[in-house]
């Protein structure tokens, strides 16, 4: 029987659903998977650079797996940003984030297409989790992103947008109610646009999710302000249902000058007043936000009002420092960069900006100083506090 190895990675949740799919069509054509990279028929090399050490993390490992002298694959979306050092170390078969069919050639006469592999909602492995719940699933709905941040290597790595059919959607939640799943993570790179390039929408598709079955939370991820400005009006009553119980608003700033250089949406005022309002009808909700600090010219004060911003309505804050990459377009604010000690001093002035507050704040996946276990027990814990703070009333 061939084996397959797969090297550890760190994806986000979007590309653990697709290495897991990966892994399943391997299983379903009579592959075994191996814990030894020196008994394996191929070796699956996860990719990620959403942040410099991701990056070199990546790399180290692809490197290592061509040591091996077995077939390697490399997948991900280190394919995409950054090739030639991928040519440096890696010679064999390269796969794109964008481009999972190139995995169905990988196997000779497959009698499982990789097409008729069901959507996962699981990761490969136990050591994939933060926290291991199988009653909590993850949906993937789109693939890609529909925007061009300056800073982000998102819409190299995943390309534009592109959502799944609401049917098969909401077809994968119904199975997941069947057994018995108590949370549903409606996830993806970028969600607020979802819809946009087959004619459907997030509120339409949330409103399906609810009629879906009764019993489960909803967890809604990574979704842009401008998913907030568009669809105010039909998100309102959607947000405010207390079976959503986390809605996680990437921010990254309150100044609309610094946004503007971003190439990210304004809307700031929206999406505070929409959150506040939202807040007054869904008590027990986790409020979640990500800041970026330290771009380019990035004042002092322009600083502590995302802060009082972020403070203001947000339970979790994860505050990330701007990095300078290579073969994006924020090479060009180069010449304005802080230095990496000043990059480090705000991003430590920010976490204790937000603990003293009295927020959850942590510095995400790019220096974190406490582990993302301890970030989800930390989460689940203020879930618990609210849900039983709205039982009190």
């Amino acid at each position: 029987m061939p084996k397959v190895y797969f090297t550890e990675d760190n994806m986000c949740t979007t590309k653990k659903l697709e290495v897991k799919k990966i892994f399943d069509y391997f299983i379903a054509n009579g592959w075994d998977k191996t814990s030894q990279m020196e008994c394996a028929d191929i070796v699956i090399c996860p990719t990620c650079v959403g942040w410099k050490v991701k990056e070199e993390k990546s790399l180290e490992r692809l490197l290592e797996a061509n040591k091996s002298g077995k077939k390697v694959v490399c997948f991900g979306c280190l394919n995409n940003l950054n090739p030639a050092s991928v040519a440096k170390v890696h010679k064999g078969i390269c796969v794109p984030s964008q481009e999972l069919t190139k995995i169905a050639s990988l196997i000779e006469n497959p009698k499982v297409a990789l097409c008729d592999i069901a959507e996962p909602s699981t990761f490969k492995s136990r050591e994939d989790y933060r926290l291991y719940d199988l009653t909590k699933r993850y949906v993937n709905i789109v693939d890609g992103c529909s925007f061009t941040c300056v800073y982000c290597p998102h819409r190299v790595g995943l390309g534009r947008i592109k959502s799944r059919s609401r049917k098969g959607i909401i077809s994968q939640i119904k199975n997941l109610v069947k057994d018995g799943v108590k949370i549903i993570v409606l996830t993806g790179m970028e969600t607020a646009l979802y819809g946009m390039d087959i004619g459907d929408s997030y509120p339409g598709l949330l409103l399906e999710v609810f009629e879906a079955g009764p019993g489960f939370e909803v967890h809604v991820a990574q979704f842009n302000p401008l998913g907030i400005v568009r669809y105010n009006k039909e998100l309102s009553p959607l947000f405010s249902n207390s079976r959503v119980t986390d809605i996680q608003i990437p921010v990254q700033t309150s100044s609309e000058r610094i946004l503007k250089l971003m190439r990210r949406p304004s809307g700031v005022k929206e999406v505070g007043n929409f959150m506040k309002s939202v807040r007054d009808n869904n008590k027990t909700a986790v409020f979640r936000t990500d800041l970026i600090v330290g771009f380019p010219t990035e004042t002092e004060e322009e600083l502590r009002e995302s802060l009082r911003f972020a403070v203001s309505i947000f339970d979790e804050i994860a505050v990330y420092g701007i990095e300078i990459r290579s073969g994006l377009p924020i090479e060009k604010f180069i010449k304005d960069a802080y230095p990496p000690e000043e990059i480090n001093r705000r991003i430590d002035f920010a976490v204790k900006y937000i603990e003293d507050n009295g927020r959850m704040a942590h510095k995400g996946q790019q220096g974190e100083s406490l582990s993302l276990i301890e970030v989800e027990n930390r989460k689940e814990a203020l879930r618990r506090l609210k849900r039983e703070a709205a039982n009190r009333r």
